[in-house]
């Protein structure tokens, strides 16, 4: 029997609407289709279909609106925020980037006064994720993660006893209001690397799971997150250690050899039920290159090439001097990839290849030589659609 005429198009079900909805062409018109009515808005608010709409959705979910610069101490230790339009961004990142306007990016907020600053109230950067930044006294070693946009400081325990190797920063897509932070540590004379996690409902560490490993993560090295893991690359480039929030268990992955002096970030992609394909981007020979990485089923790694773009060799010659012959080198380092895009750096210009088109772009007014640079996004998902508590 067909449905009454004028039937609620609630009456479809949480399930029906949230396929609807993963359907959108942008997060934008999940916002607005969320905020029609109280039955959207539930439906909309699951983290397990928010995780999946940022999978679907790369080049919107979320935001991305420019970079943090990070000067070291020797540079003055400070940090700023470069605004960056994207030509390719949809005409809502307008909005996204109106938000970043009024943020604190030289954490002048932070205890003692100022990210990287000098004397006892010192902070170094350890990572950032999801319009968040984790920070580690170096007075007191305690950790702090700092919201730029808010101007909220989350003050966080030192770890327990143990030499702190690593650090990441964990953000749920499925709801912003969360966090975890994740720290690799070694006992001393100790073969084994230890898994210990803060959540942000506690603040208080736990000792979640150890591997034999003998190398430390690389000195340097950024923490990758991708399939709701996190990525560490190991002191020598051939390997990596990788930390499952899922199962909470550390594991250790071989890189495959053309990868092993490259510059890499790991990156989402598919649907959820992808997560057992790690995916890989870097730039080789003036190429994006994409490889896809399965396990085999005996603790090793099944590495495959499943992209590779045309060569920008000559295009960045272009944009950036066709005089200057030194730039037929190789020194490409791969920034990151966020909103769809892979951000580059050649010395001290700033580029980005969109995944899709696979148009270049070059950045004026970017000058990130002698600097860390972050690429800075507006959290997802939105805080009005954070479960809240809700069964997801």
């Amino acid at each position: 029997m067909a449905p009454a005429a004028g039937a609620p198009v609630a009456a479809l079900g949480d399930d029906l609407l949230r396929e609807v909805f993963i359907r959108l062409p942008d997060s934008a018109d999940l916002l607005r289709a969320a905020a029609a009515c109280k039955p959207f808005l539930r439906a909309a608010r699951s983290a397990p279909f928010l995780r999946r709409f940022r999978r679907r959705h790369p080049s919107s979910c979320p935001r991305f609106v420019g970079c943090v610069i990070l000067f070291s101490n020797r540079h003055g230790g400070k940090s700023h925020f470069v605004p960056i339009y994207v030509s390719s961004s949809s005409p809502s990142s307008s909005s996204a980037a109106a938000a970043a306007d009024g943020g604190d990016f030289a954490l002048s907020f932070l205890p003692g006064g100022g990210c990287l600053g000098q004397g006892a109230a010192t902070w170094k950067h350890l990572d950032y994720r999801n319009g968040r930044l984790l920070l580690e006294n170096l007075g007191s070693h305690e950790l702090a993660v700092a919201d730029p946009i808010s101007h909220r400081c989350v003050s966080l325990p030192a770890p327990p006893a143990g030499r702190a190797v690593g650090y990441g920063l964990f953000a749920d897509d499925g709801d912003s209001s969360e966090f975890r932070v994740v720290c690799i540590s070694r006992d001393a004379a100790s073969p084994e690397l230890r898994a210990l996690v803060l959540a942000s409902r506690e603040l208080s560490w736990a000792d979640v799971a150890g591997i034999a490993c003998q190398p430390d993560p690389a000195a340097g090295s950024r923490v990758m997150q991708a399939n709701r893991s996190l990525y560490w690359r190991l002191e020598g480039g051939e390997r990596m250690v990788a930390f499952s929030t899922a199962s909470m268990e550390l594991s250790v992955l071989g890189l495959p050899p053309a990868l092993r002096e490259l510059r890499i970030d790991a990156v989402d992609r598919g649907e959820e039920e992808d997560v057992n394909v790690l995916h890989l981007l870097t730039m080789s020979g003036f190429r994006v290159e994409v490889w896809a990485g399965t396990a085999d089923g005996d603790g090793g790694m099944v590495w495959r090439r499943v992209e590779k773009s045309m060569r920008f060799h000559k295009a960045l010659t272009e944009m950036i001097d066709p005089l200057f012959q030194s730039y037929h080198r190789n020194e490409v380092d791969v920034v990151g990839v966020a909103a769809g895009l892979v951000f580059f750096r050649q010395w001290n210009h700033l580029f980005s290849v969109d995944l899709e088109t696979m148009k270049l772009e070059k950045f004026p007014n970017v000058e990130p030589m002698g600097a860390l640079t972050y690429l800075y996004t507006i959290a997802w998902p939105p805080s009005f659609l954070n479960p809240a508590g809700q069964g997801g």
